[in-house]
């Protein structure tokens, strides 16, 4: 089953409004538990969301030259 990329989008933006700067750190808690539950599908899903909040944090300290 693939995973909509809204809704990756949508749960990476709801981990960092809830949480801020602590959302990659909530993230990969959730990818290491789907992991480790070898819940594929989860995991699937949860290594999107933490990569869709990598990507944002990195372009959120570029700084502006």
């Amino acid at each position: 089953m693939a995973v909509d990329p809204e809704h990756v989008a949508r749960a990476a933006n709801d981990l960092m409004d809830h949480y801020g700067q602590a959302a990659l750190d909530v993230a990969k808690t959730q990818a290491e538990r789907a992991s480790r539950a070898g819940d594929m599908p989860a995991l699937d899903q949860a290594l999107m969301v933490l990569t869709e909040i990598e990507r944002h944090q990195e372009i959120s300290s570029t700084p502006v030259t």
